[in-house]
């Protein structure tokens, strides 16, 4: 899934590939996905998005997307990307596809659910894409401690970390993939109450966060993710399901999984307090 980290990397790789690039056919692909999201019909992206130039890439939390004249096309949740040269075939089954001026081709397949989405005067995309929009990105400095005391205190104390973190959107794009890296970096537990953090330990977790995150970005993404050009990030992540089997990093401890919040958590309780 496209986390803050993940978006990060594609802008760059994005705007690098795509910037002054002229959009010469629109598909929505091959294969049909339940939960391919669009905005509109593919008639309505082809007469916005034909012979539009790429003209800047913006990241909004979780969300990558491509300026183009009086209009716009975002990227989020759990998409794989296809960067193609002229020579190269597209893959099997694909839900949507660019293909530009030059033959280059950019194509998407949905893993999970997945949403490409045409932004226009008219189609001014979710709730989700709105907030993301207008709140900080905790990778900038305008989301420094002040910034995250006041989210606390905007916050029921009775809340888990995991539901303080990751829901309500209180932090735009920061997913459950990263919050187990954040929670194991500050050494707390996920359903542990946020009432229950001194201001040390709170101050850790902010800490966490900010080290987590960038260092996904530094590091070309996690490497349970792929990248714009299909290769998996550099981030080599501490917990997830390719390393909880092991013993824990840090103290030796089996590392617990469980469901919790919708999704899965991973944690040690060693040394995760």
């Amino acid at each position: 899934m496209i986390d803050i980290g993940e978006a990060q990397v594609l802008g760059k790789q994005m705007a690098k590939e795509l910037i002054g690039k002229k959009v010469a056919q629109v598909s929505f692909g091959n294969s049909p996905h339940r939960f391919a999201f669009f905005s509109a019909t593919e008639e309505v992206y082809e007469e916005w998005l034909l012979n539009q130039t790429v003209q800047e890439i913006n990241v909004y939390g979780n969300f990558v997307v491509l300026a183009l004249h009086n209009c716009a096309l975002s990227f989020s949740e759990g998409l794989n990307f296809y960067w193609l040269a002229p020579t190269q075939k597209l893959p099997k089954k694909y839900q949507f596809a660019l293909t530009f001026t030059d033959d280059w081709v950019l194509a998407c397949s949905v893993s999970m659910y997945g949403a490409m989405m045409l932004q226009t005067a008219e189609l001014v995309g979710n709730e989700y894409f709105q907030v993301a929009q207008e709140k900080p990105n905790p990778l900038s400095t305008e989301f420094n401690e002040d910034y995250f005391a006041e989210l606390r205190k905007s916050a029921k104390p009775t809340l888990s970390l995991k539901a303080f973190m990751g829901t309500e959107q209180r932090i735009p794009g920061l997913g459950n993939g990263s919050l187990h890296d954040i929670f194991f970096t500050a050494q707390l537990l996920p359903k542990r109450k946020l009432a229950t953090l001194n201001d040390a330990e709170f101050a850790d977790l902010f800490t966490g966060m900010k080290t987590v995150l960038n260092a996904i970005v530094a590091k070309g993404g996690r490497d349970t993710e792929k990248d714009f050009y299909g290769q998996k990030g550099g981030y080599q992540t501490i917990l997830s399901s390719k390393t909880w089997k092991s013993p824990c990093p840090r103290c030796g401890h089996q590392v617990s999984k469980e469901s919790y919040l919708g999704g899965t958590i991973y944690y040690c309780s060693g040394c995760q307090k």
